[in-house]
């Protein structure tokens, strides 16, 4: 229900752009304005339903994955960060291109004249797609699963074929979107955090409408992306180098406790196994 509240318009809507009957937007700061607060509004309300609805099942925030890495000292790991962002962009880059070659030409349609008004707009809904997608798609519903004690494999294939569901316009280029789907799923799985999955969503969807009005833009995408992959190698063998001379006697940090009642005890069916940190 929570899914098709926020999805099934965009399913029916990718259905028509595929029998070529969704009209192609248009529209100037009249209609981009009020469309554009709509899709703000969208972002608030998926994170209120999310964690109010998990909360109700002593689901907190940082259960639910909003929350950044944390190194094994308790830390937070922006170099952890930074790799699953890497890996993240690789699945994209990989699923887009899969995506490209069996699209076969179907997309969303594009203004004629994208003005201001449109770009504006377009920030606001690449913003709300990084937010909901991650919120609902992928963070809702692998830990409302996990906690219902499902497969993994069940997990994965559910989450990926809700993903697929609202990118249909594509075709058979939805095969591409379960690639990086799938990968997704993996990364929040074994780290158990979804703000870097957030924050790469959102800055590939407002990169690729950025970069239809100032094509250069792609090249300067394309140098940071292999700088980002040179900074990610170093701070894993950094990493790698500080874990092997870390001194044995050393303790581990203590892994994060499942959801409790007042009296300390665990709640029926919360039975969410931490992810240990720094596996990426």
């Amino acid at each position: 229900m929570v899914f098709a509240a926020f999805f099934a318009a965009s399913i029916v809507a990718g259905g028509e752009t595929l029998a070529r009957r969704y009209p192609r937007p248009s529209g100037s700061w009249a209609i981009f304005s009020p469309a554009t607060v709509s899709e703000l509004g969208t972002c608030v309300l998926a994170i209120l339903v999310t964690v109010l609805l998990s909360s109700r099942r002593g689901i907190r925030p940082a259960w639910l994955g909003f929350s950044w890495p944390r190194r094994r000292d308790g830390r937070p790991g922006a170099a952890q960060s930074l790799r699953i962002g890497v890996w993240a962009i690789t699945a994209l880059l990989a699923g887009g291109a899969l995506t490209g070659v069996l699209a076969m030409g179907n997309k969303l349609g594009q203004p004629a004249h994208q003005d201001a008004a449109y770009l504006v707009y377009t920030l606001a809904a690449s913003l709300t797609a990084g937010i909901v997608e991650e919120t609902v798609v992928l963070a809702f519903v692998v830990t409302t699963l996990r906690q219902a004690r499902r497969p993994t494999l069940e997990i994965l294939l559910v989450a990926v074929l809700l993903r697929c569901s609202y990118h249909d316009y594509y075709g058979l280029g939805v095969i591409g979107i379960a690639v990086w789907a799938a990968v997704f799923v993996w990364l929040f799985l074994r780290t158990g955090s979804v703000l870097p999955l957030i924050a790469v969503h959102v800055l590939w969807d407002a990169n690729i409408f950025l970069s239809q009005r100032w094509h250069d833009l792609r090249i300067v995408t394309g140098y940071g992306w292999v700088l980002l992959v040179l900074v990610a190698a170093v701070t894993w063998l950094v990493d790698m180098n500080a874990r092997h001379a870390r001194p044995p006697s050393v303790p581990p940090a203590p892994a994060a406790m499942p959801p409790a009642d007042h009296a300390g005890q665990p709640l029926p069916g919360c039975t969410l196994d931490p992810p240990t940190p720094d596996r990426t």
